[in-house]
C-alpha cells in the first residue's frame, strides 16, 4: 500500500497532506453503510478547501509589506452591484495602468462585502505600492468614493488569518441585508476573485512506504522537517479518516530565516539530531498518537505484514 505526500511549495513554505493513494478502505474493519453527506458537511467541506486554497495562492503571489485594502463609498451612497461592479471594475482598470507607468504589474485578490447597515465595500490584497497613488486612483475612478484603509499584510500565520477573513460565510445581520438581493447579486458577495497573472496552487506528489507512515502513527519515527525548514508544530495533524479508517497526515513548513533565534552551531545539532528546530519545539512538541490511534496503526501494520507474506 502506498501514501502519497502532496507538497505545496510557496518561498516561505512547504505544506503537506500525505495520504493513502488507494480509493478502499482499510483492510480487516467492516464496511460502514453508505450515508450521503448533509448539506452542512458538503458547505463545511467547500470551505475548507476554498480557505486552503486561497491561503496557498496568498503565500505564492504575496509577502511581507504588501497591503490589504478597504474601498468604500461615501456615508449615506447607496448603489446597485450593477454599479458597484462597474465602479470596482473602472477603478482596478485605472489603477493597473497606474502600476504599469511605475514598471510593476498590479496583481490582486478581491471580495465584496455588504455591511451591516447595507453599504458595500470592498477588500483587496495588492502588490505594494505607494498608498497615496492607489487612494488617488480610488477617488478617481468612483464619483461618490468614500474612505480607502490600508494595512500592511504579515505572515505570522502563513496567511491563514487572511484567507479566512476574505472567505468566510455572511453573518445572520449580513445575510439579512443580503435578502434584497437576487441570487446572482449574492453569488457575488460571496465569492473570490483574482487577477488573471497570478501563479496557481499546484501540487509536488511524492510517493511514501506505508512503512514509514506506520511509524510515524505509532511514535517510532518523528516526522523529519526538510533542510532548512522547521515545521510549525500547531500545524500538525495525524489521524485516521472516519469513512475510509485509512491514516493521515497533514503539517507546514516554514523556512528558516537569519531571524531565528537559536545559535548556527544547534541548527546544525539539529540537521545532525533530526529534531525540529527550538523556534518551534520549545513551545510546542509533536503529540504522540492517542491510544486509538495507535491501536488502529497497529491493525493496519499487521494487514501490510499480511500483505507482505503473499
Amino acid at each position: 500500500m502506498l501514501y502519497e505526500d502532496k507538497q505545496y511549495i510557496s518561498d516561505k513554505y512547504i505544506e503537506h497532506e500525505t495520504h493513502c493513494i488507494f480509493d478502499y478502505g482499510a483492510k480487516g474493519l467492516k464496511r460502514l453503510s453508505k450515508k450521503k453527506a448533509t448539506p452542512l458537511q458538503i458547505q463545511k467541506q467547500n470551505h475548507w478547501n476554498k480557505v486552503k486554497n486561497c491561503r496557498r495562492t496568498i503565500q505564492l503571489n504575496f509577502s511581507e509589506g504588501d497591503l490589504w485594502c478597504t474601498f468604500a463609498y461615501r456615508k449615506g451612497t447607496r448603489k446597485d452591484m450593477r454599479e458597484f461592479t462597474r465602479d470596482i471594475r473602472r477603478f482596478t482598470n485605472l489603477l493597473r495602468v497606474e502600476y504599469q507607468k511605475q514598471g510593476k504589474d498590479l496583481k490582486w485578490i478581491r471580495r465584496l462585502e455588504i455591511g451591516k447597515r447595507g453599504g458595500l465595500h470592498a477588500h483587496f490584497i495588492l502588490n505594494k505600492a505607494d498608498t497615496k497613488l492607489i487612494s488617488d486612483t480610488w477617488r478617481k475612478a468612483v464619483k461618490d468614493s468614500g474612505r480607502a484603509h490600508f494595512e500592511v499584510i504579515d505572515d505570522e500565520d502563513g496567511y491563514n488569518g487572511l484567507a479566512e477573513y476574505i472567505c468566510k460565510e455572511p453573518t445572520e445581520e449580513i445575510q439579512g441585508q443580503m435578502t434584497f438581493l437576487v441570487p446572482e447579486d449574492k453569488k457575488k458577495l460571496c465569492s473570490i476573485s483574482t487577477s488573471r497573472n497570478l501563479v496557481r496552487p499546484e501540487a509536488v506528489r511524492k510517493q511514501i512506504s506505508a512503512w514509514k507512515i506506520a511509524r510515524i502513527l505509532t511514535g517510532k519515527e518523528e516526522i523529519i522537517p526538510t533542510e532548512g525548514y522547521s515545521i510549525e508544530q500547531d500545524t500538525v495533524r495525524i489521524g485516521f479518516n472516519k469513512f475510509t479508517h485509512l491514516p493521515y497526515i497533514r503539517y507546514r513548513e516554514k523556512i528558516i530565516t537569519d531571524s531565528c533565534d537559536c545559535r548556527p552551531q544547534k541548527c546544525e545539532q539539529i540537521a545532525r539530531t533530526q529534531i525540529i528546530c527550538p523556534e518551534t519545539q520549545i513551545k510546542n512538541q509533536i503529540s504522540k498518537a492517542g491510544t486509538e490511534i495507535i491501536k488502529k496503526a497497529k491493525g493496519i501494520l499487521g494487514s501490510i505484514k499480511d500483505i507482505w507474506r503473499r
